[in-house]
């Protein structure tokens, strides 16, 4: 039988993020319960890739707002918090899941009504939401998928209500994150017309995969659509992942923790890691326009220097604290964002309004080069990035939504800018239960 663990012997992670929402953890004794989903007050957005419509949901609100007019957002009303909201690859349709254990897909065409078109109700709070990739002769289907915070990804006909959903995989924590891997139909073909490289296309399922990753860390791809069979593992991280990102310009994987104690990026097929950083040593690396070279977990590590005498240290503590946050100490990845037509990935870390360009390598062997010079400011730290495909880049800063577009020289220049209604307060049920959503309730 097993042995009941003590709340003396319970190891809990460190704090972190999922997706958009942060995960918060008390620092209080060891037998204090851990909150390991998101706050109340998180926010969630998405840009439909026709970059036409944003949504923005804060708790019960699902608001729909017109990025290229200032016209009043429209509100949808689902029943309980948000946690996941994700458009259509034709953007015509919104697919939202949060804590009241049901996924909703609404029509957000101009002359729809306000009203799901499907409801979907679970035995367990929704996670995160996505859509599968189309079929070769698919366009009339439409495949979503959701997962749980039991582990379980299910799969749905998103025109057909009344099918049962069909159970995909399973994780033995919770589900944080649902994304896809170019096809080798795909790949290298946004917007450009090289070829694609033999020696890439040849290591690339022409299908596609789906990446997912759970609440400890886990990061595995497996075959689509027989999700069933594990294709590879992505063993690196230990704690929740903040960011999980393939790449469609290169066959290359970035993924991050939520504690900032790993960035890393793979190469898709065969999951061999490239690089290993912190988050804090990344941010170092691009403010300078070093090289971020190969993996260098097998060094041996730097010689110690010898210890200062009491009074120096004392008198280089407030020096030192002092130069931490300009050197990136405690940084955490928050979001990232690919431009796969310019071959750009732009990085945005907290606490930093800097948002940090990196460029694919155009060699067989794929790689990523900072670009100081496409840097892009901004007026406060990033909460979410987008891009659709025309090439433009969308920035949610806290209530802020900023628009960027492809100009001459292949820079991004600001296109538009407007601030986002303020989010009405949830409602009572809604707030309890976002309160009250705790590790054993889940």
């Amino acid at each position: 039988c097993r042995k009941r663990r003590t709340p003396q012997e319970m190891v809990h992670p460190a704090s972190s993020r999922v997706g958009s929402s942060v995960l918060v953890r008390t620092h209080e004794a060891p037998a204090a319960k851990v909150r390991r989903t998101a706050p109340s007050d998180a926010v969630v957005a998405a840009v439909d890739p026709q970059g036409r419509l944003v949504c923005v949901a804060h708790l019960d609100s699902l608001q729909l707002f017109a990025a290229e007019e200032p016209l009043a957002p429209r509100a949808l009303t689902p029943t309980g918090v948000v946690r996941s909201v994700c458009f259509s690859r034709c953007g015509g349709v919104l697919l939202s899941g949060g804590d009241d254990k049901a996924v909703r897909a609404w029509d957000v065409t101009a002359d729809a009504a306000a009203a799901p078109i499907g409801t979907w109700t679970h035995h367990k709070k929704i996670g995160c939401v996505a859509f599968a990739p189309l079929p070769a002769g698919g366009e009339t289907s439409l495949l979503g998928l959701w997962a749980d915070k039991f582990g379980e990804v299910f799969a749905f006909d998103v025109r057909c209500p009344s099918a049962a959903p069909l159970l995909k995989l399973g994780h033995l924590s919770p589900v944080s994150h649902l994304a896809f891997t170019p096809g080798g139909g795909e790949l290298l073909r946004a917007g450009r017309e090289e070829p694609v490289h033999p020696s890439v296309s040849s290591r690339v399922s022409e299908t596609g995969e789906l990446v997912t990753a759970d609440r400890e860390g886990h990061v595995r791809a497996s075959r689509w659509p027989s999700a069933d069979i594990i294709e590879r593992y992505y063993l690196t991280h230990t704690s929740p992942v903040e960011v999980v990102l393939p790449l469609a310009a290169l066959p290359l994987l970035l993924t991050a923790a939520g504690s900032g104690a790993e960035v890393c990026l793979w190469r898709c097929d065969g999951a061999e890691r490239l690089w290993k950083r912190s988050a804090a040593e990344l941010l170092r690396l691009l403010r300078h326009a070093a090289p971020l070279g190969p993996d260098a977990g097998d060094a041996p590590p730097p010689a110690s220097p010898p210890a200062p005498s009491p009074v120096a240290a004392s008198a280089s503590a407030g020096s030192e604290a002092a130069e931490g946050s300009a050197c990136g100490e405690g940084a955490v990845l928050r979001c990232a964002c690919e431009l796969a037509a310019s071959r750009l990935l732009y990085l945005g870390f907290d606490s930093e309004r800097t948002l940090h360009a990196l460029e694919g390598a155009e060699a067989a062997e794929a790689e990523l080069r900072p670009r100081p010079g496409l840097a892009l400011e901004l007026r406060s730290p990033p909460l979410a990035l987008q891009s659709p495909v025309q090439g433009r880049l969308f920035a949610l800063c806290e209530l802020e939504l900023l628009c960027f577009a492809l100009g001459e020289g292949g820079r991004l220049a600001p296109s538009a800018s407007f601030r986002l209604s303020e989010l009405p307060p949830p409602s009572v049920s809604s707030a309890a239960a976002a309160d009250g959503d705790e590790e054993g309730e889940e």
